[in-house]
């Protein structure tokens, strides 16, 4: 269910910024409403398809990757170490879980 609701938001996100693009409410529009709900609307579409992959998550990647975010957009040069070091992480921890051949 919470797949048919991530597309039905997602939808309304896109059908909203399209008809902002389409008739905007007062000369000029509002430019800034109408991306954020392009942009949101995309990543919505981005999660709907992605949506079985994330619930194979590990735990800790669910807890590891907003503090990242967090800290990438406040220091922008952390991210040349930060996302290495994440994708590091994950590798070692999908080889630690797979089984012996």
């Amino acid at each position: 269910m919470r797949r048919h609701a991530i597309a039905a938001i997602a939808a309304v996100f896109l059908s909203a910024a399209a008809a902002l693009w389409l008739w905007p409410p007062v000369e000029g529009g509002s430019p800034a409403f109408e991306a954020a709900l392009w942009r949101v609307g995309a990543v919505l579409v981005v999660l709907w398809l992605a949506y079985p992959d994330l619930r194979r998550m590990p735990a800790w990647l669910l807890g590891v990757v907003p503090i990242v975010a967090v800290l990438v957009a406040a220091r922008p040069r952390w991210f040349i170490f930060l996302v290495p070091i994440l994708l590091v992480l994950g590798v070692l921890q999908s080889l630690r879980r797979r089984p012996p051949k």
